[in-house]
């Protein structure tokens, strides 16, 4: 037996002598302080009460995030286990997000409920950078679930629902080097009607040349609700314009990039009876990212562009009060430009989908199982079936285990088949995974633990092959079969009704079958643990996450492959009230002005602060 498995077996046995010690003590106390705190419905995997999951969820609520004064959705995820985000160089750069070893681009990103997909980008979606002020909630889920999403959900899911409640907050706040932010968010019950609207704007720069970030992100809402129907429409958007100060440890002054998301959706559900409902999606949604640098002598320039309109219907029901049941399809029609300084290389390139799914739940109180299949057919590409089934159960109310079996795929990306770089490869095959999970978690209102261990072999790997080192000119293949297992272990607690601390611990091991070396810029150890202490008249806060050494790529220098040392950094944060609704607030990020590097070749941002004030009417 493994070290990682004999360590996670001995959690267990911890938590579950613990489990049953606190039930002992606490079987007296009122049942509003025990899991009902924890019945609150994940939307991400079906509307499953978060005590009752089978899957590794995370969720971070509007409260959480305005307590803690955090800075961005980077901000928030670093305290979500199992999960990385590493940046190139200052606050705003391109952000790179791996949830258990998986790449960038196996990380699916859910707005509203709608899939923002980026064909366009091979390091998959950028929104690190947007402010939690137009969040309302963000559910995480860590692990595959192809089996409900498809493609691009290999190694998890994260869903942003914006702010959608009913009152209005607005803040302002300025930092060193010129920085800004300022946002306004505001939603109103009339009757049937709930309209709603949140716009955030942000400036950062660390005092260096062609070191100027600047972000929009918008997010309009206007519903209506009867008893049977409930539609409306909705629009998100993400708008980023940014210098590029550095690039592989060279001063660039004239590399920049911009880069847009947008979505407009029509939701429609019709409600049947208590227990039947139907759920029409029609989307839209956009990427563009657009580069230039008059200095860059092998391409100063290059645009890409990537559309993709969506409809799903879903139909669920739930028969004899046990069984829940919910069936759908799917289909996309995707397109794609792309151009250089030459001329265009992708000329609106399109690929489709079909798919179809069914996913089924048995609801036995403390017992619940889950089987779900889902089949997708994209243009070019093999069919694929991506099968799961798990099962959690409650021990004592509060005391959770759970496991979990998953096949998921990755169809290749328009970009990657085409090739505007290189020579085209239509034998492109999906990606695989095949994940197994089992975790115990604890809830009580002062405290929740969990542990989790995962294990994943993933199959056919696509990466950039050399095949001319004349004129390196290459193509992209299957060339990689990946193991990757690792052990999550988080805590969560209120020793205090006033003190909140939130810990979490990450060992990851990940092995390349051909090379038998470790992948690119996945650290061993990852930690991350924040604490909260409210006072009547302050609230202080502080954060830390500390990465551990990773092997990566330093360009410059041949060979290029070099170990990037580990590092900590630290962000303070105090909220003062001055009146109902109205507070000022301080931050300080990189307290002690570490110098590091997230990814070879791109320092880190040293010291900042930042001063403002923010005011909420309900």
């Amino acid at each position: 037996m493994s070290k990682l498995r004999k360590i996670f077996i001995l959690t267990t046995i911890i938590f579950a002598v613990c489990s049953f010690s606190l039930f002992s003590a606490e079987n007296t106390e009122k049942e509003e302080d025990g899991t009902t705190m924890f019945t609150e419905e994940v939307e991400v995997v079906g509307n499953v009460p978060l005590v009752k999951t089978i899957q590794s969820v995370s969720v971070f609520k509007s409260e959480e995030m305005e307590k803690f004064n955090f800075e961005s959705l980077k901000s928030v995820l670093k305290l979500t286990p199992g999960l990385l985000t590493l940046s190139t160089g200052q606050f705003g750069q391109t952000s790179s997000t791996y949830i258990r070893g998986s790449k960038p681009a196996q990380v699916l990103y859910l707005v509203d409920g709608i899939k923002l997909r980026d064909g366009a980008n091979i390091g998959g979606v950028n929104l690190a950078v947007l402010s939690p002020n137009v969040i309302d909630k963000v559910e995480v889920v860590r692990g595959p679930l192809s089996n409900i999403y498809g493609s691009d959900a290999v190694g998890g899911v994260i869903s942003i629902h914006t702010f959608s409640k009913e009152g209005a907050r607005f803040l302002t706040s300025l930092g060193s080097h010129g920085s800004y932010t300022g946002s306004f968010s505001a939603a109103k019950n009339l009757e049937d009607f709930t309209l709603g609207l949140a716009v955030n704007t942000q400036r950062y720069s660390d005092d260096m040349v062609n070191d100027v970030f600047k972000n929009t992100g918008l997010s309009a809402k206007v519903n209506y609700k009867s008893k049977t129907v409930d539609t409306g429409l909705r629009f998100f958007g993400s708008f980023t314009d940014s210098g590029i100060p550095i690039n592989l440890g060279v001063s660039t002054p004239e590399r920049n990039y911009k880069q847009n998301y947008t979505i407009f959706a029509l939701p429609f559900t019709y409600t049947f009876n208590q227990n039947a409902k139907v759920n029409v999606r029609l989307s839209y949604t956009n990427s563009k990212y657009e580069f230039e640098d008059i200095d860059d002598i092998w391409g100063p320039y290059f645009m890409s562009k990537f559309d993709n309109f969506e409809a799903e219907v879903i139909y669920s029901d739930k028969w004899f009060e046990k069984l829940n049941l919910s069936t759908g399809i799917d289909y996309s029609d995707q397109k794609i430009l792309h151009e250089t300084d030459l001329g265009r290389t992708l000329d609106n390139e399109k690929m489709n989908y079909f798919s179809a799914f069914v996913n089924t739940g048995l609801d036995l109180k403390a017992l619940q199982v889950s089987a779900s299949l889902r089949y997708d057919k994209y243009k070019n590409v093999d069919a694929n079936f991506s099968p799961q089934i798990g099962v959690s159960y409650l021990v004592a109310k509060k005391f959770k285990i759970r496991a979990a079996y998953s096949q998921s795929f990755m169809a290749p990306l328009i970009s990657q088949q085409v090739n505007p770089w290189g020579k085209a490869n239509f034998d492109l095959k999906p990606e695989k995974g095949k994940s197994f999970e089992v975790g115990v978690e604890y809830y009580s209102a002062p405290a929740l633990f969990s542990a989790t261990y995962f294990s994943t072999k993933y199959e056919d790997m696509i990466d950039w092959v050399t095949t001319d080192w004349v004129t390196f000119e290459g193509q992209f293949q299957n060339i990689k079969n990946v193991d990757v297992s690792g052990l999550e272990l988080s805590v969560t607690v209120n020793p205090l009704k006033s003190l909140t601390f939130t810990g979490s611990y990450s060992y990851l091991k990940t092995e390349d079958k051909e090379t038998g070396e470790p992948l690119l810029r996945k650290p061993k150890h990852t930690f991350s643990a924040f604490a909260a202490y409210a006072h009547k008249r302050f609230t202080l806060s502080i954060s830390m996450v500390y990465v551990g050494k990773r092997p990566d790529q330093d360009f410059t220098a041949w060979p290029p492959g070099v170990e990037n040392p580990a590092f900590n950094s630290y962000d303070l944060s105090m909220v003062v009230p001055v009146m109902e609704g109205l507070s000022i607030f301080g931050k300080i990020t990189n307290a002690f002005d570490k110098e590091y590097q997230e990814l070879v070749g791109y320092p880190a941002p040293g010291r900042r602060f930042e001063m403002g004030l923010k005011y909420k009417m309900k």
